[in-house]
């Protein structure tokens, strides 16, 4: 469990450690084995130390929490490296070392770090001693080494003791420091919470005194307002009475309108239903009219072909009249007995003037039939033309007549739901008329309601001024609440 109060105190140990084993311990120890036991400079091993604690020291920050296990493995790892490589036995004070390296870490006050140290330690410097024998037994006799490991023991024993112990004291102090802000902030917020009800409660019963009596002044001025409202409830009252007589009116209205519209309902439909067979027979006068020209036009090329067969005739009268002179001719030459033959001719002859002459006739007889046809072809022409623009106009006029019953058919709907509307209206009426008598009603039970309210100021004005008093015995408490605060917090 992480302790906030020793946040700061593993930074400092970071820092601590880094200055002891980055500088103070190997420059120290170069200096008294160059010096004092005639070291040489294969004795700089020791700057791996100083190595070491500047490239954590450079990373610390990515490293975090895990720096503090780094600077713990410092010291036994390098020693292990001093004593390996520089193999002169010069650093015998290298086992004290180990046993200062684990005392200092009980100032993490974490036992984590304790552990990795010594194992790392034991460990170490057991794998070590037995590749590198020699190098060890240089510093000490094997005899020394098992005493130095039996204190190593009793010191870690020692070491976790004390680091545990004041774990606990800092859990507990820490503990001790949680509860102890809770409770002041409890009891400040409890101070606050009274001071602000104390004001709060002063102000309210201010406020309470001043709308005491304006409520009281509010109260009569709502008693006249209630009976001029009373006044106003009557007069809706017989304005609505009113309305629902014109209501009846409207309803009566409203039905002849709707009587009115079905009858004209039906009526349309009786004009449509005429327009419709008239529509039909003048499509029928229409087809008789095309058929009575097609026949004048037969009838113009039977007169034609009559006239062609008139014409063949003349030719054969004036062929027939021409053989007869010819005839008469001869017959003059034969002279007596051509003479029967001649009268023969001849009345061939007068035969063939008089066709010719009927032929005139007939010519003149046919030409007024073809004058007449062709009247007739022309009027009844135009008697068709006037037939198609009739039957247009009455496609207008029922087109209009269909117009007219659409839009009486929309009329219709409308007036029916004119006719919902005005049901509707009437029943919101009769709705409205109740409503404004449970208002009546209502304002004659708030007058009553409001001479309660005037006893009930009246008895407010009393309780205003006691409450005025426990305010003041309240703002006393908390005036002492925040002097033993304030002695607390000092």
């Amino acid at each position: 469990m992480e302790l906030k109060i020793l946040k700061n105190e593993e930074k400092m140990m970071n820092t601590v450690m880094f200055i002891l084993w980055g500088l103070m311990v190997p420059v120290a120890a170069f200096i008294f084995v160059l010096f004092f036991l005639g070291g040489s400079m294969i004795d700089a091993v020791v700057f791996t130390m100083t190595f070491f604690a500047v490239l954590i020291r450079v990373f610390q920050n990515k490293l975090g929490r895990y720096a503090k296990y780094l600077y713990a493995c410092i010291m036994p790892v390098c020693g292990v490296l001093i004593i390996v490589i520089a193999n002169d036995g010069c650093f015998g004070g290298m086992t004290q070392a180990y046993i200062l390296a684990t005392t200092i870490l009980i100032a993490y006050y974490d036992l984590s770090v304790i552990k990795v140290n010594v194992i790392v330690t034991l460990v170490f410097n057991i794998i070590a001693f037995i590749i590198f024998p020699e190098s060890f037994l240089k510093m000490h006799k094997l005899a020394l080494w098992v005493f130095i490991a039996i204190v190593y023991v009793l010191q870690v024993v020692v070491v976790f003791v004390i680091t545990a112990r004041a774990r606990q004291l800092f859990e507990k102090v820490e503990s001790g420091e949680e509860q102890t802000g809770r409770i002041l902030e409890s009891v400040q917020a409890i101070s606050d919470n009274l001071y602000s009800a104390g004001t709060s409660l002063s102000q309210i019963s201010e406020n309470e005194g001043a709308s005491a009596q304006e409520l009281a002044a509010t109260s009569e001025q709502l008693l006249d307002s209630s009976e001029r409202l009373s006044e106003k409830t009557r007069e809706s009252m017989s304005n609505l009475n009113e309305l629902s007589d014109w209501e009846k009116v409207v309803a009566d209205n409203v039905e002849r309108v709707e009587t009115t519209s079905r009858d004209l309902m039906d009526k349309s439909k009786e004009n449509e239903k005429l327009l419709n067979e008239l529509h039909s027979i003048n499509n029928e006068v229409s087809g008789s009219m095309v058929t009575t020209v097609e026949i004048a036009n037969k009838l113009a090329e039977a007169v034609g072909e009559i006239g062609v067969t008139l014409n063949l005739i003349n030719e054969i009268s004036a062929n027939t009249n021409l053989l007869a002179l010819n005839a008469s001719i001869e017959a003059a030459r034969a002279g007596e007995a051509g003479r029967g033959f001649a009268v023969v001719a001849t009345e061939v002859g007068n035969l063939a003037n008089n066709t010719q002459e009927t032929l005139k006739e007939v010519e003149a007889v046919i030409e007024k039939v073809q004058r007449n046809v062709g009247e007739i072809t022309a009027q009844v022409e135009e008697n068709t033309q006037k037939m198609e623009k009739q039957n247009e106009y009455f496609g207008h006029v029922f087109q209009g007549m269909e117009d007219m019953t659409k839009l009486l058919r929309t009329s219709a709907e409308v007036v029916n739901t004119m006719g919902d509307a005005h049901t509707k209206q009437s029943a919101v009426i009769g709705t409205t008329v109740a409503i404004n008598q449970d208002i009546a009603e209502d304002i004659r039970s708030i007058n009553e309601q409001f001479g309660a309210i005037n006893a009930m100021v009246e008895s407010n004005v009393n309780d205003i001024t006691e409450m005025t008093s426990h305010v003041t015995s309240i703002n006393g408490m908390v005036d002492r609440i925040n002097s033993i605060l304030k002695d607390v917090e000092k």
